[in-house]
């Protein structure tokens, strides 16, 4: 997954870097700042998990997030 890729399914999940970071189970803002200035890549994880994301309706989600984030270490 390519930087660009990321970032824009970020944005058309309406997802801030620390949000999106939180979901994925990422550090935060820097990690996914490095990751969507090409400076990292994102783990095959997290790719999946972005793709699923990005593939479901916008209400399914919000309640998938909300699940990833109730089960949050």
């Amino acid at each position: 997954m390519k930087a660009d890729e990321f970032r824009a399914v970020r944005k058309r999940l309406g997802l801030s870097r620390d949000e999106i970071a939180e979901v994925l189970g990422l550090s935060g803002y820097n990690a996914v700042s490095n990751i969507e200035l090409g400076l990292r890549n994102p783990s095959r994880l997290a790719q999946m998990l972005l793709r699923a994301l990005d593939s479901l309706p916008a209400k399914q989600a919000k309640s998938f997030m909300d699940l990833l984030r109730r089960h949050k270490a």
